[in-house]
């Protein structure tokens, strides 16, 4: 009895794929890879930033091509404003153009 009228249903042997390389492709597939990049800016805000605005900002999150960055202060959120777009430069150094950030939206800290 045993096979009978079934199509040969042997495994046939590849080499082993590494988790790392299915893993890449499946974030790719579904998406995920360009935010998990974008929200690497949040554990490297201090050296993009500077330690002085570091200081009195925190990178709070991203979403989609935004990041929103707390501000101590109103003077600050001022200040920021103005260097904006050079940080923009900095932060989207060695991102891959799919996940630059778009835009910064500074957000007076609630106290």
């Amino acid at each position: 009895m045993g096979n009978q009228g079934r199509q040969d249903t042997s495994v046939k042997k590849s080499d082993p794929e590494k988790i790392g390389d299915f893993l890449s492709l499946v974030l790719e597939k579904g998406g995920l890879a360009k935010q998990i990049s974008r929200n690497g800016i949040l554990e490297k805000w201090e050296s993009v930033a500077g330690t002085k605005i570091a200081r009195v900002t925190e990178a709070s999150a991203v979403h989609g091509d935004t990041l929103f960055v707390e501000v101590r202060s109103s003077i600050w959120l001022t200040e920021l404003s103005f260097i904006k777009n050079a940080l923009l430069v900095k932060i989207n150094q060695g991102l891959d153009d799919e996940a630059k950030i778009e835009r910064i939206i500074f957000r007076l800290m609630e106290k």
